[in-house]
């Protein structure tokens, strides 16, 4: 049985970081209007998923002093943080085959603590070792290479999850292998150096700082970027051909 306190447990939240989580319901929590106007139609089940990732999204902002704030959706289908915050929402849906509830948790921070934050929450059945490929460097293949047999499973899938929660920390659509991670599973931490592209098209080289929590069949990633990148953080493109990793 899943224990969201448990995951949550192993994971090095940073004090800064509000946390609220819980089991997916059938029931639909109440939308504000701007929040209701701003979604497209969709079936019972993905709006009952919607409601309750924004009625914890709303939960871990008035941890911050934030009451009643508005969670929209935006063009890209971003939620919409309101000012002075940064969050994320994850969703794991049900498993009724084998009777498994869905998972929803939210996280926020003050933008004068990050300026960006992921979060992603994972079962660890979901990747196959021929999935492995997919989405990890050819470092990352060679380090999990290096491990155990029964190591591999769970460290593919904080590596999978890390990723995840990077690219909303960055909210950016990244191909997996230009991001990679460096993982500390003795430590429950992560780093991760990706390219990005900014101002002007010139690409830049950013690391972020990470965490991540493992229960039996379950992995939750945590990414934060830095609200003022300190010199060295971010660093000219590489040549073509010598990209991380």
């Amino acid at each position: 049985m899943f224990d969201s306190a448990t995951l949550l447990g192993t994971l090095q939240v940073p004090p800064y970081v509000a946390v609220s989580s819980g089991e997916l319901r059938n029931d639909v929590p109440a939308l504000s209007p701007a929040e209701q106007t701003s979604i497209r139609p969709m079936a019972s089940e993905r709006l009952a998923e919607f409601a309750q990732g924004r009625m914890h999204a709303r939960a871990a902002l008035a941890q911050l002093g934030l009451a009643s704030a508005c969670i929209a959706v935006a063009t890209d289908r971003s939620p919409v943080w309101p000012e002075g915050f940064v969050g994320s929402i994850s969703h794991v849906p049900a498993d009724p085959a084998r009777k498994r509830p869905g998972q929803v948790i939210a996280v926020a921070a003050r933008t004068t603590d990050c300026s960006g934050l992921g979060v992603d929450l994972e079962r660890t059945d979901r990747l196959l070792p021929e999935h492995w490929s997919v989405f990890m460097t050819e470092r990352e293949l060679h380090f999990i290479a290096m491990l155990c047999v029964t190591q591999r499973n769970a460290f593919a899938h904080g590596l999978w999850s890390a990723k995840e929660a990077v690219m909303k920390a960055l909210c950016r659509a990244l191909d997996p292998h230009d991001i990679e991670v460096s993982a500390c599973q003795d430590e429950g931490t992560f780093s991760a150096e990706c390219c990005i592209c900014g101002v002007g098209r010139l690409l830049l080289r950013i690391r972020l700082n990470g965490w991540l929590g493992h229960a039996e069949g379950w992995v939750l990633a945590l990414a934060t970027v830095q609200s003022t990148l300190p010199p060295g953080l971010v660093a000219p493109a590489p040549e073509p051909g010598n990209q991380p990793g």
